[in-house]
């Protein structure tokens, strides 16, 4: 049975140039599914991805400013770019969380996500007193190592409904990450993400995604049998609902610009996966690519690589064509 939330659904993500394709193409996939009453706040990293979303339809932009945390604004002058953006993801589930209305579900969102159903299908495990919805990574096998380092739960989606036990969680986690919030495997930290280890122990409404649709991911995909099609993709026969591609870099070469992706740097797919949700994948991010290129946009995050070495990494499964 559908859950009927209190107000909205509000969903929020953050990004900046270097993943602006991947944050339109996580919008546009998103969407279909928003409701009336339902919001999609982008908070813009910086001033060209604020430039490229602006005036979206359904899409409200905002800048760190905006969340009003003076804490935060003074450590974007001394923390690296990328430990800046993980500072900021629980400051703006806080932001969100408090200016919300009672019942109202905020749900933050990774820009590397594409949705391929409606996530309420996974919002409505927050039913019977959930407050707090997080999905683990499900690391297959060859990939449990990963553990210790990148944490029991995956920050890819998280949904918080508003009130009390929400607020004592989105304050904790910003608190802690304003305090420390680093890639430091040999101490456990991982950014934004180690914190969540502690979540089950911390708060009695919190709920551990069941559904295996949410949260596929290179570190999860191999230990099923992927199936359906690029639209409606599978894994062991349960709808996809989001895929999170994570580490995929865009590549070009200089005379013919963007003609490959590197599926997920570290990871290694069969042909199914690639042809099921990364070919589709990369054929939209170039597309995107292309419509903010002719309106005078230009992107940090492709890789330059030589002719032969594009054409090797097609042809041993490394790479996989964007045409």
């Amino acid at each position: 049975m559908t859950v009927e939330f209190g107000m909205s659904v509000r969903f929020c993500t953050l990004f900046d140039s270097r993943y602006l394709t991947r944050g339109v193409a996580m919008i546009s996939s998103l969407a279909p599914y928003l409701r009336d009453g339902d919001a999609m706040i982008v908070l813009a990293m910086d001033d060209a991805t604020e430039q490229a979303i602006r005036g979206q339809d359904k899409v409200r932009v905002v800048r760190v400013e905006s969340l009003d945390d003076a804490e935060l604004l003074a450590l974007q002058r001394t923390r690296a770019a990328r430990e800046f953006c993980w500072t900021c993801t629980p400051a703006l589930a806080r932001w969100m969380v408090r200016n919300g209305v009672a019942g109202d579900v905020v749900v933050y969102l990774d820009a590397d996500l594409l949705f391929f159903d409606d996530p309420r299908v996974l919002l409505d495990e927050l039913e019977d007193g959930g407050n707090v919805l997080i999905h683990e990574h499900r690391y297959s096998p060859d990939k449990a190592h990963f553990e210790p380092t990148s944490g029991r739960f995956n920050v890819g989606l998280v949904a918080f409904r508003a009130g009390t036990e929400a607020c004592a969680c989105v304050e904790r986690w910003r608190a802690q990450t304003i305090e420390k919030c680093e890639l430091d495997p040999a101490n456990g930290y991982c950014g934004d993400q180690g914190y969540l280890n502690e979540w089950p122990s911390l708060y009695s409404g919190l709920r551990i995604m069941r559904n295996i649709g949410g949260g596929v991911a290179p570190w999860n995909v191999n230990q099923y049998r992927v199936g359906g099609t690029s639209d409606r993709p599978t894994v062991d026969g349960q709808p996809v609902v989001f895929f999170h591609y994570h580490a995929l870099e865009t590549l070009i070469e200089p005379r013919f610009g963007f003609v490959a992706v590197h599926p997920s740097l570290g990871y290694a797919f069969p042909r199914r996966t690639r042809e099921i949700f990364y070919r589709p994948y990369a054929k939209l991010i170039r597309c995107i690519e292309e419509e903010l290129s002719h309106r005078g946009f230009t992107f940090d995050g492709d890789r330059v690589r030589p002719w032969l070495d594009v054409l090797i990494g097609l042809v041993c499964g490394r790479y996989v064509r964007a045409v």
